[in-house]
């Protein structure tokens, strides 16, 4: 559940800065009128986002012999690779992302309202996407989708009043910090997703090594235990690794933590 909070907080706050950003534009350029086209976009991207996440979510456990595994270890690697992304690109970009916004918006005014439109959905879309990817993927590994579902609400509805009191001037976040500090979270997350693939397609015999196993400490953190589902929910956390689930546990999480790290930023933003 904490993974998926910390997901959803994260996803939900960058779409409530993007959407921010685009209606305080809007009105300050005289637009204000047009913002109405900007939540037209908004929500038929939620709308949109959570018939894809629902279908999935639910269709998924009709799965039945290898066809889950499979499908599950592939939502991971597909989840681990977006979270990559996110992190890293927001790294890079988070301190530029309202000038980029600002004149796309001037673009989309010039061509017209389909373009404010196109904006908005595809803008808010992309954040509902990934979101409903990461929720089919927990549900999936966790076996049920009612904790995944309430860690990604709770954290969703967190980033949506943060957004609404950063609208109003009545919260200020060190969003460079806020990004850095849940960018090292996620890089385990993503790196315990990349080992839980591993774990899937070892299940059925497409990666082989499922029975050498590099450490056994079921008998100090009991995988159905507080400790043990707490840290399967957070970070995909068995205490039973294979070998190969570890080192490709170990090949994600060094080099993606190196670069993540290695230019810290100079300028930290505070909106």
């Amino acid at each position: 559940m904490l993974a998926n909070f910390l997901i959803g907080l994260r996803e939900g706050l960058e779409a409530a800065l993007v959407v921010g950003i685009l209606i305080a534009y809007l009105k300050k350029i005289g637009q204000g009128p047009r913002t109405r086209v900007i939540w037209s976009g908004v929500f038929t991207a939620i709308a949109a986002s959570i018939a894809f996440g629902s279908f999935f979510t639910i269709s998924s456990f009709e799965l039945e012999g290898n066809a889950e595994p499979f499908v599950s270890g592939t939502l991971s690697v597909i989840a681990g690779g977006l979270i990559t992304w996110m992190i890293l690109w927001l790294a890079k970009k988070a301190r530029f992302m309202k000038q980029e916004l600002e004149g796309a918006m001037d673009r989309a005014i010039a061509t017209g309202t389909g373009s404010l439109f196109a904006l908005a959905f595809f803008s808010v879309g992309r954040e509902g996407l990934e979101t409903a990817i990461f929720v089919w993927n927990g549900a999936l590994a966790a076996s049920g989708a009612k904790t995944v579902v309430a860690g990604t609400l709770l954290g969703l509805g967190v980033s949506v009043f943060l957004g609404w009191l950063l609208y109003l001037g009545s919260l200020k976040i060190n969003l460079g910090k806020f990004f850095r500090y849940s960018g090292i979270a996620l890089v385990f997350v993503a790196g315990g997703m990349f080992s839980y693939a591993v774990h899937e397609f070892q299940e059925i015999n497409l990666l082989p090594g499922d029975s050498m196993k590099l450490y056994d400490i079921s008998g100090v953190i009991n995988p159905d235990g507080l400790i043990g589902s707490i840290l399967k929910g957070a970070l995909n956390f068995t205490p039973t690794p294979s070998v190969l689930q570890s080192l490709v546990w170990a090949a994600y999480v060094i080099p993606v933590g190196y670069t993540f790290f290695k230019k810290p930023k100079k300028s930290p933003v505070t909106v």
